[in-house]
């Protein structure tokens, strides 16, 4: 089997296994006062801070440990929402965390507003500008997109932010940077950054949520007071040090440059054939690539492929049950092009030669399955 939806999430990193493993003797709850009970809390906070170093920064009471990234992007929003008129402004192509998130806030009496993006899958910077001309509490921009892999310029959008209101709150969801492209959150400036578990090879149902400043944040589940008040709850200290392990063990350039090289077969190998269009700009991620293919569905191609023995995605899996896909139409695909779309996605235990086959395999499928609709 050819796994090439990485972008979905990955396959545990043994040295996760063997942290997982090791800490299972380490099940005293460290909210208890005895011995070994802060015993287990050094080791968590031990591994915030190895955490904090992939991030970029010392561990100084600003790492949330949640239950997964939506949980943080949850509570990087709702956490920041105070009842006032000023506008909370999200990025058209956000995950669907955010982007349900952000019609929650709606649906409760807030002023959302939603960034158009650029044919490149990037927030358009000129619209962004017009909308931050009025008053702004909160803006939340994805630094990489789990569509199609498009980077925004975190850096660049949070000083922007900034210079129209010092005192709005900016959030990135990080997930699909986290771990593949640099991270260091004090270069980027923002207030808040989501990062997850399972995309990097740490086991699903492990996130964080790094904050600037946790004093600005309020809770959104209550409870025993753990993470500083603002989420309750026994720590999971089997996985939050799994994740530190996969976190201290990053290469990021190593990583990247790998998955440039995935990257380039695909598009050297699609690029210019009949009915088949590459939607993910030169600038993207290399980790994600947006391909549509004409006159089939998407979701029907996955399966075909499946039974030929390679995994792709449609998109996100958080909301593949979705009839359209908000992003490739925010990029302006059209219906067509978005039904015929699928999402490849890279990570270090993909080789080039399983790309090249798995390229030829879904050439064939796409052929085959053109055929027979025809």
């Amino acid at each position: 089997m050819i796994f090439l939806d990485n972008a979905s999430t990955t396959k545990i990193k043994p040295e996760a296994i063997s942290e997982i493993e090791r800490s299972h003797a380490l099940f005293y709850n460290p909210s208890a006062l005895s011995g070994k009970s802060l015993e287990v809390r050094k080791e968590i906070d031990a591994a915030k801070q190895k955490i904090c170093k992939a991030l970029g920064v010392d561990y100084n009471n600003n790492l949330i440990i949640t239950g997964s990234a939506t949980e943080a992007d949850n509570l990087a929003i709702f956490g920041s929402a105070k009842k006032t008129g000023d506008q909370f402004v999200f990025g058209a192509g956000e995950h669907q965390a955010v982007f349900a998130s952000a019609n929650e806030l709606k649906l409760r009496g807030f002023n959302v507003v939603f960034a158009p993006l650029n044919k490149f899958g990037e927030v358009d910077l000129d619209k962004l500008k017009e909308i931050l001309l009025k008053p702004t509490a909160f803006v939340s921009i994805m630094h990489v997109s789990n569509e199609t892999g498009a980077i925004n310029d975190i850096s660049k959008i949070s000083r922007l932010v900034k210079s129209f209101w010092p005192n709005a709150i900016f959030h990135s969801d990080g997930v699909q940077a986290f771990g593949k492209i640099p991270t260091n959150v004090l270069k980027l400036g923002v207030d808040l950054y989501s990062i997850s578990g399972h995309k990097v090879g740490a086991p699903k149902g492990i996130g964080a949520l790094y904050v600037k400043n946790i004093s600005k944040l309020k809770p959104i589940i209550y409870g025993g007071g753990q993470e500083f008040g603002l989420r309750s709850g026994t720590e999971n200290t089997e996985y939050i040090l799994a994740f530190s392990k996969v976190a201290s063990n990053f290469e990021i350039e190593k990583s990247y440059n790998h998955a440039k090289k995935l990257s380039n077969i695909v598009r050297a190998y699609f690029e210019g054939k009949d009915g088949i269009k590459i939607n993910s700009s030169t600038a993207a991620s290399p980790y994600i690539l947006s391909l549509s293919f004409e006159g089939v569905r998407g979701e029907t191609l996955v399966h075909v492929l499946e039974e030929k023995g390679v995994v792709v995605g449609t998109g996100s899996a958080c909301s593949s049950k979705k009839t359209t896909n908000r992003t490739l139409e925010a990029i302006g695909l059209c219906q067509k092009q978005i039904e015929g779309a699928i999402r490849i996605s890279f990570s270090n235990e993909n080789g080039e030669e399983e790309v090249l086959k798995a390229c030829e395999i879904i050439e064939e499928g796409y052929r085959t399955l053109l055929e027979k609709l025809r």
